[in-house]
């Protein structure tokens, strides 16, 4: 969802830092070495995030024509879960433990087999499920370092920064108006950058805000 089409929601984020001239070569094997691999069913592996084409979820062969758009360096973030719900995995283990003190004429089975029992049936069930899937774009200016992210969630958007400024080698930060201020973003002159940081928030409202929500 994102920056082609979906909710409009997004986080706006202040890339720091020039574009290195050679950027298109040096984004491109970054963006590869981190591109999504899909998760192992025979792993442990419950979760994997990486890049993805923004148009295309399921397209994790990555070049230039799938990243750059004229100024805009645009990718999804796609994160795959492949995890067996609990109760699903304690009802097919339960059939496989009768089913095999059935076949060895016992009336129970030990703790040990019944770990064995439980780890067989889920490692079954992940090679029979498909992972959810989940993309999140994001779209980033390379003329004014703005970027968002298609996403409010805080996790989502810690994790998408953490892996931007891997592939990337930027920091990335929270757009506001002070970041704006202080990148020359607005024009102002230093004075003024320097009272902004001093700003502190104010109630712009008189009384109690308790009774004002009580007597409403």
């Amino acid at each position: 969802m994102g920056a082609f089409q979906g909710s409009l929601t997004y986080r706006q984020f202040y890339v720091q830092g020039e574009v290195p001239r050679d950027f298109r070569d040096r984004f491109q094997e970054q963006i590869v070495a981190n591109a999504f691999h899909e998760i192992e069913p025979a792993s442990e592996e419950e979760r994997a995030v990486g890049w993805c084409n923004a148009r295309f979820a399921l397209d994790v062969e990555l070049h230039e024509g799938h990243w750059l758009f004229n100024d805009y360096v645009v990718l999804g973030l796609r994160i795959d879960t492949l995890k067996v719900p609990g109760p699903l995995l304690k009802l097919h283990a339960e059939r496989e433990a009768r089913r095999m003190m059935a076949e060895q004429g016992a009336d129970t089975l030990n703790r040990y087999q019944r770990a064995q029992v439980k780890e067989a049936v889920k490692q079954d069930l992940r090679k029979r499920m498909l992972p959810s899937i989940k993309s999140v774009d994001f779209a980033w200016s390379l003329s004014t370092g703005l970027l968002r992210f298609w996403s409010a969630n805080d996790k989502l958007c810690i994790e998408f920064q953490e892996l931007f400024e891997r592939t990337f080698e930027c920091p990335l930060g929270a757009d506001t108006p002070y970041t704006a201020a202080a990148f020359g973003r607005l024009g102002l002159p230093p004075e003024s950058v320097e009272q902004l940081a001093l700003l502190e928030p104010m109630m712009l409202i008189s009384g109690d805000p308790a009774e004002l929500v009580g007597g409403a």
